[in-house]
């Protein structure tokens, strides 16, 4: 792993090591709206239906206790986790473990930043936008992210992780959450 990456995957196990795992249930469907690509290596830019901007977002307002329902309710509030990520947030919710589920959202870097720097991930597009996702062991759980281009500079980040996840649920089960992250950013 490149420097950068493995402070990225090291980042996230720590943000995500304060829930431990995250459960889906059920098989990976299809979600509306998302449609795979056939190739690991995207065309030219990111596709990008409708520019959002990320101006004055708040980034634990990228996902509420409605969106997470799935997982459980709310362990603790919603906090900021700059030090670790910048512009991001960390959502610990109540699944029935001691130590709850977490998942990130962030306001994040540049897509074909992430593109190049996961280059073991897949494009995959959700609402009309390139989404860059990956899922890797670590420590014991798979670690998944999904970033989303939401305009020529910035996306939006999700990840959570899971003790014997299976990526393809995790990434189904993230789908709902990226579409409810990019609809809160206001059109640019």
């Amino acid at each position: 792993m490149t420097s950068s990456r493995t402070a990225l995957v090291t980042a996230l196990a720590l943000l995500l090591s304060a829930g431990c795992s995250y459960s889906i249930n059920g098989d990976a469907l299809p979600q509306a709206g998302v449609t795979p690509t056939t190739s690991a290596e995207p065309s030219d830019g990111p596709k990008i239906a409708k520019p959002r901007t990320v101006v004055g977002v708040e980034p634990c307002s990228l996902l509420t206790a409605a969106d997470l329902k799935a997982i459980g309710p709310y362990k603790k509030e919603p906090a900021r986790k700059d030090d670790v990520i910048q512009e991001s947030c960390q959502y610990v919710l109540d699944d029935g473990s001691q130590a709850g589920r977490t998942v990130v959202a962030a306001l994040y870097q540049k897509y074909e930043q992430v593109r190049t720097r996961q280059s073991k991930g897949r494009e995959v597009v959700v609402e009309g936008h390139s989404t860059w996702t990956l899922c890797e062991l670590s420590g014991g759980e798979m670690a998944c992210t999904a970033t989303l281009a939401v305009n020529a500079n910035r996306s939006v980040l999700v990840a959570m992780a899971q003790a014997g996840g299976e990526p393809e649920q995790m990434l189904a089960g993230m789908q709902p959450l990226l579409k409810a992250a990019l609809n809160r950013l206001p059109i640019a």
